[in-house]
């Protein structure tokens, strides 16, 4: 079990990286957050706890950044005016959207750079084949834009 660990930590590494995290210069919580609600859309801080299973201050302060960045605009909960709601803004729906879209292939060649290109190849594949596997066949466990779902 070490061994999955290692890689599911050592992928999301990459991922974070291919997404352009270490760009922003975000911490991965900040990253996890940013990214909670480019996927979720306008969200009150608690959902955002619920589905992160961040502290509530580690969501609030990521969620104070980055509006003091421009990345994201809060409003009070017109249902109820103690609860704070956040969204992303239109100009990081469009950075996240060109993010979303590269492949994970250009990630893994920097890394695989020791692997003949058959072999990137064949383990880009069986990553794709477990995407499909674990995560893509699972609808409810997969969060898509907006604009991905079904009219």
């Amino acid at each position: 079990m070490s061994d999955l660990y290692q890689l599911g930590r050592r992928l999301t590494e990459l991922a974070y990286q291919g997404m352009g995290g270490s760009e922003l210069d975000l911490t991965p919580s900040e990253f996890l957050v940013l990214r909670d609600l480019f996927m979720n859309g306008r969200s009150s801080i608690s959902a955002t706890v619920n589905r992160t299973g961040l502290a509530q201050s580690k969501v609030s302060t990521s969620v104070a950044k980055f509006r003091d960045r421009g990345w994201v605009t809060t409003s009070p909960d017109p249902s109820d005016g103690r609860k704070t709601l956040a969204a992303v803004t239109e100009e990081v729906n469009l950075r996240g959207d060109r993010q979303r879209a590269r492949n994970a292939t250009d990630a893994l060649d920097s890394v695989l750079a020791d692997a003949d290109p058959a072999e990137r190849r064949e383990l880009a594949g069986a990553l794709e084949r477990l995407h499909q596997l674990l995560v893509a066949d699972q609808p409810a466990e997969v969060r898509t834009l907006p604009s991905e779902r079904p009219v």
